[in-house]
């Protein structure tokens, strides 16, 4: 386990190195700067304490004097480069964070939805936001704090040494348990961060959940359940920082305590040295004030160090996402060729012995049937008889594990994900609207559509006349989800999308689920008319979409039980009868 810890953090630091490696000119700059602010502090300190020390041995005046240019450039230079510091590693650091948000969403489009559909949308939401922002600290602040310390360190301990060889030894004496601190405490503090922010993503998880899901919350008067598993939830939050407090604390004691300790015997042995002769009283301030300044830079490097914990842990979760498998590898090479196979006999698309399981749950068994060119196939069945997830197989959500889906002869597989997609339009039960406009909602799939295009597939999915009243017609924004319009109207929208797209095969499952009879009876001569000559796979419980098939295909338990016409199936499936009797019923 230790091991493990050590090779993750050691893996952190490699990756955040990685991340800042392609402004590595930036990142010198702001190292230069840090250390020419930390060269003006000293020369500062050691200048002011030079002149006391002259001062308090009746030097010339015309000696002091002669010093203060050196003290008023060291001021100027200070200045400069704490502007200069800030600027660069702070310039580094949110192109960094831009580039791992960037490499985040690409990662999480690549293995959606297996991953996205298994994960919280408040632990998303973290990764993309809070882990990433809380990358800040170590991108813009630890390379340059921890490099400028160790220099500083030496140059001090230089001086030190010409002044005095046992005010050099106090100094690496008190660096070494300095920098043991931490490394002491590294393991707890990996343990307690990645509390930190496992608690911290359940808690915001269960504030999103909750905000988005405030109407059902109030329906069922849950809201003081509900409130309580977030106290909960911060409960728990709470005893992690307060746990991860106390260990930086401790840390901060501990430091505190060695830098007085140090300064404390710096002045100690200076005094004694300048009784003894051994040290001119002039420098003795000079020993005493960079004894103070020495351990600045360090405090403020390991006061930084005190946050590894938490900024490692973050680091892991993204390293985590960015190195997951996705469930699908975009492998495929060849494009769909649906439009070289007009007037081919081979079937649109084939399942063929399909077999397909989530995790250890089997869900499809040796599934095959076909849609020809053209024709409108239903899927039917009871719930969780494995039709949405033969969409799901066709789009190429997931691969599956037997068999074969093909596309004109086409093995799904060896087809790019980007010509499968272009080939395919989808129309969900649930859709979602983002929070734009519902002309850019309807233009999502076909972003150079002009309004005439717009208009008139909304016009096809009898979606115009309402969005004509909306308050700001199609300029009107839908709010996240979708929240400002009903159920059948987003459906009406998802099906004006599809529309729009224009492709040869369209997936519709539930598709009228949410419609009222004359909007369903509206959106069926819509199919027949406007989508005719389409492949289509529809899945449906509505008895008016089953009947108006070309063919059904059975479900049950993930087997294919029958497959014919409506009548066809009335007359020789008993499980057929019997769902539809369910449904009329």
């Amino acid at each position: 386990m230790e091991r493990n810890t050590d090779t993750r953090q050691h893996g952190s630091i490699y990756n955040l190195s990685v991340a800042i490696r392609p402004y590595s000119f930036e990142m010198v700059l702001a190292i230069i700067c840090a250390l020419l602010k930390q060269l003006s502090v000293i020369g500062t300190a050691g200048t002011t304490s030079y002149v006391v020390g002259l001062a308090m041995t009746g030097a010339p005046e015309q000696q002091i004097v002669e010093l203060l240019p050196l003290l008023f450039l060291c001021i100027f230079v200070r200045a400069l480069t704490v502007f200069g510091e800030m600027y660069f590693a702070h310039d580094v650091a949110f192109r960094a964070i831009r580039d791992f948000r960037l490499a985040l969403f690409q990662k999480i489009s690549e293995i959606s939805p297996a991953y996205t559909l298994r994960k919280k949308t408040g632990q998303l939401g973290q990764a993309l936001i809070s882990d990433v922002e809380v990358l800040e600290l170590f991108l813009a602040h630890t390379f340059s704090s921890f490099i400028v310390a160790i220099i500083v360190m030496l140059i001090i301990l230089g001086i030190l040494w010409e002044i005095s060889p046992i005010l050099a030894l106090l100094l690496i004496i008190a660096a070494v348990f300095i920098a043991v601190v931490p490394y002491s405490l590294r393991k707890r503090a990996m343990r307690q961060g990645g509390e930190v922010r496992t608690t911290l993503a359940e808690a915001n998880s269960l504030m999103v959940e909750g905000v988005q899901g405030l109407r059902e919350i109030t329906t069922l008067n849950s809201k003081t359940m509900y409130k309580n598993r977030i106290l909960q939830s911060l409960e728990a939050l709470y005893s992690a920082q307060r746990s991860y407090g106390r260990k930086k604390g401790t840390e901060s004691m501990m430091v505190h305590i060695i830098s007085g300790v140090f300064v404390v015997s710096v002045m100690v042995v200076s005094a004694y040295l300048v009784a003894q002769g051994k040290l001119s009283m002039s420098l003795y301030p000079v020993a005493v004030m960079l004894s103070t300044v020495v351990l600045a830079p360090v405090s403020e490097a390991s006061s930084v160090a005190q946050e590894m914990g938490i900024v490692f842990s973050a680091s892991n979760h993204i390293q985590d996402i960015l190195h997951t498998e996705p469930a699908v590898h975009d492998n495929g090479k060849e494009t769909c060729r649906i439009a070289e196979q007009n007037g081919s006999n081979l079937p649109t698309v084939a399942f063929e012995d399909v077999c397909f399981g989530y995790e250890e749950e089997n869900v499809l068994d040796h599934v095959s049937f076909q849609i020809k060119s053209g024709e409108k196939v239903v899927l039917v069945g009871h719930s969780g008889a494995g039709k949405s997830t033969c969409a799901n197989l066709l789009l190429r959500y997931y691969d599956i594990c037997k068999g074969k889906i093909s596309i004109y002869g086409q093995d799904i597989r060896d087809i790019s994900m980007e010509s499968l997609r272009e080939n395919i339009s989808a129309v969900q039960q649930d859709t979602y609207l983002f929070h734009e406009s519902i002309r850019a909602n309807i233009a999502l799939g076909c972003p150079e559509a002009d309004d005439a295009a717009i208009i008139r597939a909304a016009k096809a999915a009898n979606a115009h006349e309402f969005i004509r009243k909306l308050p700001d017609g199609y300029d009107t924004i839908a709010g996240e989800h979708g929240f400002q319009l009903s159920g059948g109207q987003r459906q009406r929208i998802s099906i004006a999308r599809a529309l729009l797209r224009d492709t040869s095969i369209v997936i519709m499952d539930e598709a009228v689920s949410a419609l009222d009879t004359e909007n369903e009876r509206y959106i069926q001569e819509t199919i027949d008319s406007k989508m005719a000559g389409k492949t289509m796979l529809m899945i449906a419980h509505r008895l008016s979409t089953i009947v108006a098939a070309d063919r059904i295909v059975m479900l049950e338990k993930g087997k294919v039980t029958a497959i014919g016409t409506h009548e066809e199936l009335l007359r020789n499936s008993e499980a057929y009868r019997k769902l539809i009797a369910s449904q009329l019923r």
